[in-house]
């Protein structure tokens, strides 16, 4: 028997933009005040928190529904880990951690991205070109951000449901769109538990690969494969959430410069709400 991700679900869901229209548009509200009220400087930083904050949010909220999780689902994980009774559910907790860990650093690391951009003292009558760089970073990138959160998350959910003896391969879409470099790729097989981090889908901005896997390890065996590919694959996708790594790798621009100390208090507050969930249930 074979099991595929279900990735025709998973790109329509990726296809529609009405989602992250109307999350830019939360984010360019708390944008606006924040450049009207930016000479409080007490103000300001309430302001930053909340636009991180809100970015978080949806960033993680993508993740959960590639995972099929609501969030008080995802809050249960959280308290009740010391209750699991499967490996399975462990995983699913460490999978669910590395994804709020990775994506709070993003939102502040991309927020801040943005914020740099400004002038030292923004003007209000100037208010239309700051939001041309809000709509930029907040929803041209946060569209393809959101995609690439969604579809990481949606192949850590299948994979979670793969035993560890079934031989896994590498597909593409077989179009005319498949990158000649991922269609070298096709047929690549390795049992999951050797399988390459690096090669779970999305290797690269736009990637619409899967994987299969069949659960007759005995009858097929894993094809041996070079390290070429390694230099191909985009760094900042060479983790993967399927095996408990960050969806954005350090290789990401946004993660070239040391956060301001503020924001570093910001993101440290994001953590602790969640880590706050698992520690007051032990």
């Amino acid at each position: 028997m074979t099991a595929r991700l279900p990735l025709p679900g998973i790109l329509a869901a990726r296809a529609g933009k009405t989602d992250t229209q109307k999350e830019y548009e939360v984010i360019r509200e708390a944008f606006r005040r924040l450049i009207l009220g930016w000479e409080n400087s007490a103000e300001r930083k309430d302001m930053i928190g909340d636009i991180i904050t809100l970015r978080c949010s949806f960033l993680v909220d993508s993740a959960l529904r590639g995972l099929r999780i609501d969030f008080e689902q995802a809050l249960n994980i959280l308290r009740n880990h010391n209750d699991f009774t499967t490996e399975r559910e462990r995983r699913q907790r460490d999978i669910l951690l590395a994804a709020v860990d990775n994506l709070v650093d993003f939102a502040a690391a991309e927020e801040t991205a943005l914020l740099e951009e400004l002038p030292g003292e923004p003007q209000a009558e100037e208010i239309a070109a700051y939001e041309s760089l809000c709509e930029r970073y907040n929803l041209t990138y946060a569209a393809r951000e959101n995609d690439q959160v969604l579809f990481a998350a949606s192949m850590a959910a299948w994979w979670l449901t793969i035993s560890p003896e079934s031989v896994v391969t590498y597909m593409t879409q077989g179009d005319e769109r498949v990158r000649p470099w991922h269609l070298s790729l096709e047929g690549l097989s390795y049992r999951k538990s050797e399988f390459p981090p690096e090669l779970i889908p999305p290797i690269e901005w736009g990637c619409r690969c899967f994987l299969v896997a069949d659960g007759f390890a005995s009858v097929h065996g894993a094809l041996p494969a070079g390290e070429g590919y390694r230099g191909q694959v985009d760094p900042v996708f060479r983790e993967s959430l399927a095996t408990g790594g960050r969806i954005f790798s350090p290789a990401h621009a946004y993660f070239s410069k040391p956060l301001p100390e503020d924001v570093q208090q910001i993101v440290k507050r994001l953590k602790e709400r969640f880590y706050h969930v698992q520690d007051h249930a032990r």
